[in-house]
């Protein structure tokens, strides 16, 4: 479907041979399918950090997680937690389909749908902070379920977990041949998502260390593009760029600035909250802070540098893009052509802009796919040494080597598999990879809200007056609006589906996720059973 429009894009045709998906699911499974993986950014850069501190004698490494010594707990600066987590929320993510918010909100409804997804991120923050504030330092937070909401439903999330970053090393791969198919269309797609898995795989080997200054760097140009895009938008609206002054008039339709009313916000939060999902995983590093001030200003220092960069290009982007424009016709939102920044800059006739943000979506695509393949790699290691995987895929005993050759092997096999369905089955398999990776997300924030009001109101996790105590102010009225919003985000995906008419793709896609995590649950529950599930 991708390659479809990769092939018209550059004046070429190419075959299908399945139908297309509709454009409302494709739409929703090429946005999300990009918001998950941030979460690695975040967790990467947090292991590197604390790898760096050990290799000065700082630390202390066990059993596959890094960790860190109680008199030498390392502090992590503001400015680097909010460079990681800004980051990840507006490379891809949002440069690709931010702008799809307009088509089911208008531009009103974008707006407001991106205030309220900033606003529940700060719940989820502020709550994983205190549930991180409660767990043993061995335990890392993917694995806090296992504490807090017993071990079943705890091996479920953490294994869903696994498969999730399995899930996005395999979209990373397609995205980058789908990505590469807009300069080359001739060029079969296996062959670019090969050499790509090929090249994550030595980079993982060789130094993954190389990760963090390189996504560091991308981070800044894809902040100053975001930048460049407001400022030009703006004259764009002014009538100082481009072929016409457009004002307010995209605010003045029949329909007014909001599209469909509530029913347009919640389909705009749709997308909206998969834009910002990952970035709380920020908390996790703020919480390392020897300083209480620290911890309380980072989560609002993250959530305010993402509303002055989201909200005012959103805003923009509303003035010059139209809800009703012929830019929505488009099947797919895969490359640069599908970015609302590109629309931006080439109303404002700035027409290479294409090309540049292709590169930076291409770049961002490799680097995604190596981080989806280590935190894969230690995920399994970490369930391994917690007896919640088989033994062979343990960390390594030797501190040289931060990853088991087992542990590798098999997350490359497990995503060559998964690729090769995918490329089997082109198109859903593609898309039902988007629907997998989104509703991870509304599991994972919602399973963060059930866990502050159990670690607040049970008297096991009770604070002892350590230095790490953390409470968040917001209790209980933050995560029970975090709830609410998951809820209704939910509701939003089933209406999308009663909107287009029943179609078993599109109900896969939104329910495969669901499925796989109560597959789960059971096949936990089983095993501990037997007593092959022991934390």
């Amino acid at each position: 479907m991708a390659s479809e429009r990769a092939s018209q894009s550059s004046g070429a045709s190419t075959p299908t041979h399945e139908p297309a998906m509709p454009p409302i699911a494709a739409h929703h499974g090429a946005h999300i399918a990009h918001q998950a993986k941030r979460q690695a950014l975040h967790w990467f850069t947090l292991r590197r950090s604390t790898s760096s501190l050990e290799q000065m004698g700082v630390g202390e490494k066990k059993r596959g997680l890094v960790l860190v010594s109680q008199k030498h707990t390392p502090v992590f600066p503001v400015w680097r937690i909010v460079l990681v987590t800004v980051g990840g929320s507006i490379n891809s993510s949002f440069l690709i389909a931010g702008g799809i918010t307009i088509m089911f909100g208008g531009p009103g409804g974008a707006l407001i749908s991106y205030i309220l997804s900033i606003i529940v991120l700060y719940t989820v923050m502020t709550s994983l902070m205190e549930v991180g504030s409660r767990m043993p330092t061995s335990v890392p937070y993917y694995m806090y379920g296992t504490r807090v909401l017993g071990q079943t439903v705890g091996v479920a999330l953490a294994w869903s977990y696994w498969l999730v970053w399995i899930a996005l090393l395999v979209y990373e791969m397609v995205a980058g041949g789908f990505i590469i198919q807009f300069w080359l269309p001739s060029v079969d797609r296996a062959v670019w998502c090969l050499l790509l898995f090929l090249s994550c795989v030595t980079i993982v080997i060789v130094d993954s260390r190389l990760y963090s200054p390189i996504e560091s760097t991308l981070t800044l140009f894809t902040i100053a593009a975001l930048v460049a895009g407001i400022i030009v938008g703006s004259l764009t609206a002014a009538g100082k760029l481009g072929d016409r002054k457009r004002g307010f008039e995209t605010w003045q339709t029949d329909d007014g600035p909001v599209l469909n009313g509530i029913v347009g916000v919640i389909g705009a939060s749709i997308f909206a909250n998969f834009s910002v999902q990952g970035a709380e995983a920020g908390a996790i590093m703020a919480l390392k802070s020897p300083s209480r001030y620290s911890r309380r200003m980072t989560p609002i220092v993250i959530c305010s540098v993402l509303a002055v960069l989201l909200l005012p290009s959103i805003f923009v982007t509303g003035l010059i893009l139209s809800y009703s424009d012929p830019w929505f016709d488009k099947d797919t939102f895969d490359s640069a052509d599908g970015s609302s920044l590109t629309y931006v800059f080439e109303a404002a006739k700035i027409m290479p802009a294409a090309h540049v943000i292709n590169t930076i979506l291409l770049i961002s695509a490799i680097l995604d796919c190596c981080v989806s393949l280590y935190i894969a790699t230690t995920i399994i290691q970490d369930l391994a040494d917690h007896k919640l995987a088989p033994s062979i895929l343990q960390s390594p005993k030797d501190r040289d080597h931060a990853l088991s050759p087992y542990s590798l092997g098999l997350c490359c096999m497990v995503g060559l598999g998964v690729w090769a369905l995918t490329y089997i089955r082109e198109t859903g398999g593609f898309v039902l990879l988007g629907g997998v990776i989104g509703i991870s997300g509304v599991i994972m924030w919602s399973s963060v809200s059930i866990m502050h009001f159990v670690v607040r109101w049970s008297k096991r996790f009770r604070h002892k007056g350590d230095e790490n105590e953390y409470r968040s102010w917001l209790f209980p009225v933050g995560p029970l609006v975090c709830l609410v919003f998951e809820l209704g985000v939910l509701t939003g995906l089933f209406y999308i589906l009663a909107w287009v008419g029943f179609d078993i793709n599109i109900f896969l896609f939104e329910t495969l996720g669901l499925f796989i995590f109560i597959a789960l649950i059971i096949i936990a529950a089983v095993a501990q059973h037997f007593g092959y599930c022991q934390c």
